[in-house]
């Protein structure tokens, strides 16, 4: 797995996390009522609550990033030993401190190209954020999650799913401008240059690979080849395609402490939920759950689930 020297840099990395468009509590807001019904109560909470027995002895998660997933598990008392993983050292090592700095014992750090690397097994819960689309071997490493679950035990994913590389179709890019020159000025400009963009345009190829060779490389491919590797349990589509685009760069102009500001990006949110509805765009971002096709309780033609509570109770574990 080739990833760019940069996901090393705490730095950089601090400074793409300011400008996604889930940097937002509005946009965040938003993202949990797509997937949870309660918008206070974001996909990890639910997903967990939902989806996972009461007690999980061993999960793995890959990409772990800056850790706060493993951490977010760790602290709700219902895991045993959870193996984060990513293939950045610095950003292992990273996370790795920052656990220790917390107190959380259970949490074991590894480095792992996860293109090749053999995960050991079985596991309860396998969880992936943010890494699948990184990715070019997905039948190779649905294949190895596969064979590492338990029999019953669930595989998540967080993921973008939309079109390899960010090559949106010529109609995509139309509607995201329609949008972008609603916006006033103050609200366009480029962070952190500053520089006033008049409109967004399509970033090619060359430009995504030179930035990142594994950026997006099979993204469009996650959810069909996810299914064909797993049982699916449930799907939760959750937005992006309007306003990942349209606010990539300039979310940080947008404060919490304007209501014109916030009431605009509410309004967007609104305006992408109805393209969406609609089938004017699909959603980009995916929260996919699943398990072994021949595991116990889930086969081919589906299986019980394991008894769970509805999306009300799991919105009552948010914190």
């Amino acid at each position: 797995m080739e990833i760019s020297s940069r996901w090393n840099d705490g730095v950089f990395t601090a400074h793409m996390e300011r400008l996604v468009w889930t940097a937002s509590p509005v946009v965040r807001r938003y993202l949990h009522r797509l997937v949870s019904g309660n918008p206070h109560c974001d996909w990890l909470t639910f997903v967990e609550a939902e989806h996972l027995p009461a007690r999980v002895e061993k999960a793995l998660v890959l990409g772990c990033g800056s850790g706060w997933l493993e951490r977010a598990l760790s602290e709700r008392g219902r895991f045993g030993r959870i193996l984060a993983c990513d293939a950045a050292p610095a950003t292992v090592d990273r996370a790795r401190r920052e656990a220790e700095k917390a107190g959380l014992s259970n949490i074991e750090y590894r480095v792992l190209d996860l293109e090749h690397a053999a995960l050991e097994g079985p596991y309860d819960a396998i969880v992936a954020n943010d890494v699948l689309h990184h990715i070019t071997d997905l039948e190779g490493i649905f294949a190895r999650i596969h064979a590492a679950l338990a029999p019953g035990g669930k595989f998540v994913f967080n993921e973008y799913v939309g079109p390899n590389r960010f090559q949106y179709s010529e109609e995509r890019m139309h509607l995201i401008n329609r949008y972008f020159r609603l916006l006033p000025d103050e609200l366009r400009r480029a962070f952190p240059s500053g520089d006033t963009l008049w409109r967004r345009e399509r970033l090619t190829p060359e430009r995504v690979i030179a930035d990142d060779p594994t950026e997006a490389v099979r993204s469009e491919d996650v959810l069909p080849v996810a299914r064909q590797a797993f049982h699916v349990e449930r799907e939760y589509p959750y937005g992006g395609g309007l306003l990942n685009p349209l606010l990539f760069g300039i979310i940080p102009n947008f404060r919490d402490d304007v209501p014109a500001h916030v009431r605009l990006l509410e309004a967007l949110c609104q305006v992408e939920e109805r393209l969406d509805g609609s089938g004017a765009i699909e959603a980009d971002f995916q929260v996919f759950v699943g398990s072994r096709r021949n595991g116990n309780g889930s086969g081919d033609g589906g299986g019980a689930e394991a008894e769970s509570p509805s999306r009300a109770e799991a919105g009552r574990t948010a914190t």
